[in-house]
């Protein structure tokens, strides 16, 4: 299913820019994250792009192209990719709520952070 009227390029950019967003390091020795790369079209929509294994994304039961509608109860069309960074950073085993839109199933999924590790499925 297309959800985007871009070109792939720019989509591939999107995608790119918000990588370092979400997986990007942060103060703390013990960074933890939500362990997706996801992808911010110009309307602001967030989705998910890529799921390395064994993170808290995959774990939790997010998929490929499921579009984030709030995280922690705040619409994700209202945040910047450094709102979205600092949302889904964290301390590892801390906990976040996000509401997802997958095909025309609305739920929310609870994620736990975990260290960022290499390797994953993308798409």
């Amino acid at each position: 299913m297309n959800f985007f009227r871009l070109s792939e390029r720019a989509l591939a950019a999107l995608v790119f820019a918000l990588v370092f967003t979400v997986f990007g390091g942060c103060g703390s020795s013990a960074p933890g994250t939500i362990g997706a790369a996801l992808g911010q079209t110009t309307d602001r929509r967030l989705f998910v792009r890529s799921l390395p294994g064994g993170q808290g994304a995959e774990r939790a039961g997010l998929a490929l192209d499921d579009e984030i509608l709030l995280i922690d109860g705040k619409d994700v069309r209202a945040m910047s990719e450094d709102d979205v960074r600092r949302a889904v950073r964290g301390d590892v085993g801390s906990t976040m709520v996000l509401t997802i839109l997958r095909g025309t199933d609305k739920r929310e999924v609870k994620v736990e952070r975990t260290p960022l590790i290499a390797g994953g499925k993308s798409r």
